[in-house]
């Protein structure tokens, strides 16, 4: 009787072991599971947000066009970087890489124009031979040497005219 109990026992402690082994088995292919359904969501992700980015870039330009008052400036910068500007009822707007800011005009020097957008860190700054574009939480010039098509074609001032002598 007693051996009898024992081998009861020892087929439970086997079935139980075989138990946990399918126990171990169902966790890992569920880990597995869990793991690529949250990779397969991550890519999803990644491939809507490269989509609304594309639908913002062109929201914001239309946004511009919406919003704009009077025509457009359009500005050529170093490295042909394209910068329109223009007047709106709620400030300033820029359109910089396809991203719409909206500037607060800044009191300046006669002769300068001065926007700034603080959500940002920018400065947009237009004097009368260029404009630039400013970082100024990093404290770095963004773009410079910016021109519409009227200042290219304009002749070199007189102070720049000293400053290549």
């Amino acid at each position: 009787m007693k051996s009898s109990v024992m081998i009861n026992k020892q087929s439970l402690f086997i079935n139980n072991s075989v138990d946990v082994r399918r126990l171990v088995g169902l966790i890992l292919v569920s880990c597995f599971a869990i793991v690529f359904s949250i990779s397969a969501y991550a890519v999803e992700k990644k491939v809507a947000k490269n989509t609304s980015t594309a639908t913002t870039s062109k929201t914001d330009s239309g946004k511009f066009d919406e919003l704009k008052l009077t025509a457009a400036n359009v500005w050529r910068c170093e490295n042909n970087v394209i910068v329109k500007t223009a007047e709106s009822s709620q400030g300033y707007l820029m359109l910089w890489n396809n991203k719409l800011f909206i500037m607060n005009k800044i009191d300046a020097l006669s002769g300068v124009n001065r926007y700034t957008n603080d959500t940002y860190h920018l400065n947009w700054i237009e004097i009368p031979d260029k404009a630039m574009l400013f970082d100024f939480k990093v404290g770095q010039r963004v773009l410079d040497y910016c021109k519409t098509p009227e200042l290219a074609s304009q002749a070199p001032s007189k102070n720049q005219e000293d400053l290549l002598k």
